[in-house]
């Protein structure tokens, strides 16, 4: 993710226009090169410090006019690498033993060899103490107690993992970087999808909905879904957190066939709105895995224990779009019974608050004929909170119990025959 001071963005008669960079052409020569270069300084420093790592990047980047972009691609290299360091308790152990043989060498001859104390050190630890894993044969040497007797500073942790895109990757999660940034500037955010199959819509809306954006969702004229969403800044002393979650959905859009974004994004230093749109005519690319119906591993747990309790019911994932008074819900399954009765459920456990109380109101005024909601206790809805809804309401904690919900659906089963 980028920050602010990485965005690379200018406004034109209001709207702001981040700039995206080529992947075809002789237009990409010179991107493409530069992240080729950088991916080579990562490589480089796999198992050095992330001070001598820091000190290679800058030694490229400083005084040079394009460097918000060289540190933006550096920045995203970042995000993927590990490092690891020592713990503050576990390196200032080591200091401790490093200082008391090095005062222990002096007295006894005056003087001490930098080298041998380290190497007296070094006998006398296990990898627990550089929290390392014990394997057999691993035997600590002098360089393992000084790289971590400063271990616990950022500077001195050791790179031990990098993310090694093709310059053409790196340069296409940029541009969608840019893109995400400027969400996390959003006060308000509406998308129209204007073409996109049912797995894929129901993967975005649940997308939306897990990260608790989703304000409303209805569907329009001509199949068109439109999605209001709440932005970060939209709510009193907004989130990094809140607009990481903002940025994250992005992805799962660009998955969809057609669409068109609008956001009222808050830029520069008066912290003017300003408008920002995207559409598919960007290119922005994204590598998240397009897994369509997916669903989070909550609900797959409930999937598994239902369909090992009944053979009456088969759970279908392919749930149908219900549309309630204009407002588009998205059950989480739709229940099959041999006598060919069908029920859905959807589960509430994952919502802001504020979005859980607008979809109680939805399905209180539009109704949702055969639909078990199920609603986490944590929301501490109570009674009052479900109070005129006409499908059973099913509260749970960590996971649906699928006995009660088997209960629910026959006593629905009946009713409806």
């Amino acid at each position: 993710m980028l920050t602010n001071d990485l965005l690379a963005a200018t406004v034109r008669r209001g709207r702001v226009c981040p700039f995206y960079l080529d992947l075809e052409g002789e237009a990409a020569h010179d991107g493409l090169s530069r992240a080729a270069a950088l991916i080579e300084i990562y490589q480089a420093h796999l198992g050095a410090s992330r001070g001598e790592l820091d000190d290679a990047l800058k030694a490229r980047t400083s005084g040079s006019p394009h460097w918000r972009l060289e540190r933006g691609l550096a920045k995203l290299l970042n995000d993927k690498s590990r490092f690891r360091g020592l713990s503050s308790e576990p390196a200032a152990a080591l200091r401790w033993r490093v200082f008391r043989a090095a005062a222990q060498a002096r007295v006894s001859g005056g003087g001490f060899a930098r080298s041998a104390v380290l190497e007296r050190v070094a006998a006398e630890l296990s990898p627990a103490d550089l929290e390392l894993e014990e394997s057999e044969g691993l035997v600590l040497n002098t360089g393992d107690v000084e790289h971590g007797l400063y271990g616990d500073l950022k500077r001195n942790e050791r790179v031990i993992s990098i993310w090694e895109p093709s310059p053409r990757q790196l340069l296409e999660r940029y541009n969608l970087a840019l893109a995400q940034a400027c969400l996390l500037r959003a006060q308000s955010l509406s998308v129209e999808v204007l073409a996109a199959d049912p797995p894929r819509l129901r993967q975005l809306l649940r997308q939306v909905k897990f990260q608790g954006l989703l304000q409303s969702a209805r569907r329009k004229r001509g199949g068109k879904v439109l999605l209001e969403l709440d932005g970060p800044l939209s709510i009193f002393g907004g989130t990094a957190r809140y607009g990481v979650k903002m940025a994250g959905f992005l992805p799962a859009l660009l998955l969809c066939e057609d669409w068109r974004l609008k956001a009222q994004v808050e830029l520069g230093r008066g912290r003017t709105l300003r408008k920002f749109e995207l559409t598919p005519e960007q290119g922005l690319v994204t590598h998240a895995r397009d897994v369509g119906a997916w669903l989070p591993d909550l609900i797959e747990a409930f999937a598994g224990r239902f369909e090992e309790l009944t053979e009456d019911w088969s759970v279908d994932r392919e749930v149908p779009l219900l549309n309630l008074g204009g407002e588009l819900v998205v059950p989480d399954f739709r229940f099959k019974h041999v006598s060919g009765f069908e029920a859905s459920m959807e589960v509430l456990g994952y919502w802001r608050r504020g979005g859980v109380a607008r979809r109680l109101e939805v399905l209180a005024e539009g109704g949702a004929p055969n639909l078990i909601l199920a609603v986490d206790q944590s929301l501490r809805l109570g009674e009052e909170g479900v109070k005129g809804l006409s499908g059973p309401v099913v509260p749970f904690r960590e996971i649906p119990n699928s006995r009660t919900v088997l209960r629910a659906l026959e006593k629905l089963r009946k009713a409806g025959g």
